[in-house]
């Protein structure tokens, strides 16, 4: 379920990501024109507080509706609960913590300006990232002072494949599946980037993104 309350949005958390912005662009509400073109559910990104372009969910959260496991009671966590960081949450790091919904705090705004915001955004996307094919999006967090994307192409890895997994030529911390590639296959070329990388530079490359195995 997803409604508009004001310049409120609030979302179960299975409701994507698209349909979120595509709501708040008919209800004139700014905020979220930048998660435009990123794939998964307004839940996924709050749990992992997604961000880009100097943006995160974090900025636009004003509450969210958790199931504590432990207790087996329903709880609201508030902005300092949450304890957003860098593709952080207090929800990451408590696995007793299932998010249900989230309350977004937006602005109200031009639809033009923020229809016009979003192209841009959908635009970037589509000229630096490779979209044609299944991905997880980006799959190493950026270590301080350095762009994953970068360390990993000056190891010279960039279009390196297992099996029908393959480091992306167009941005190097995505790796494409590129038809019927096996979840070995991209932990396989995910163990050679951080060994390449931590040889090479020093850095200890981290996983944005969760095993569920």
């Amino acid at each position: 379920m997803l409604k508009v309350e004001g310049s409120s949005i609030y979302a179960e958390a299975g409701v994507s990501l698209s349909e979120s912005v595509s709501t708040a662009l008919e209800n004139n509400l700014a905020g979220l024109e930048w998660t435009a073109g990123i794939p998964g559910t307004i839940g996924g990104a709050i749990y992992g507080n997604a961000g880009a372009f100097g943006k995160s969910m974090g900025d636009s959260v004003k509450k969210v509706e958790v199931l504590d496991t432990k207790d087996l009671r329903f709880k609201i966590c508030d902005l300092r609960k949450c304890k957003f960081g860098y593709r952080d949450s207090a929800f990451k790091r408590n696995k007793n913590l299932i998010i249900l919904s989230v309350t977004l705090q937006l602005k109200k705004g031009n639809k033009k300006e923020i229809e016009k915001k979003i192209k841009e955004y959908l635009k970037y996307r589509k000229k630096n990232q490779p979209l044609n094919f299944p991905s997880a999006g980006s799959i190493f967090k950026n270590p301080p002072g350095f762009f994953a994307a970068k360390l990993i192409e000056d190891c010279g890895l960039t279009g390196k494949k297992i099996g029908k997994a393959k480091i992306s030529e167009k941005h190097a911390n995505f790796i494409l599946n590129l038809g019927g590639a096996k979840a070995k296959d991209v932990k396989k070329l995910i163990k050679l980037i951080k060994q390449k990388v931590k040889k090479k530079f020093g850095v200890k490359l981290e996983e944005e993104i969760q095993y569920l195995f």
